[in-house]
């Protein structure tokens, strides 16, 4: 049997990597870099809608990463708001 192809979006080539060690052989990872709307929400609200769009978009099933990152000191900040606080390095 075959393994199942999978579109894993992100235009990072390192977690691509990183997945593709993970799941192995069980699955075709192909990777698609997409530059998607993000909506303000939870993080299970933003993860959620970005799937949605993704998997609208390449019309197929996706798999997305998100990343969040909480402080309890600060109230649980920047929690999924990270890149618009925080500078970002190029990959």
């Amino acid at each position: 049997m075959a393994p199942k192809t999978l579109n894993f979006i992100t235009g990072n080539k390192n977690k691509l990597t990183e997945v593709k060690a993970i799941l192995g052989s069980t699955v075709d990872l192909q990777s698609q870099a997409l530059d998607l709307i993000e909506i303000q929400g939870t993080i299970e609200e933003i993860s959620l809608d970005k799937c949605r769009r993704a998997a609208e978009a390449i019309k197929g099933p996706v798999l997305v990463e998100d990343t969040c990152l909480c402080f309890n000191a600060l109230n649980e900040l920047p929690g999924p708001y990270m890149y618009a606080t925080c500078p970002r390095k190029a990959d």
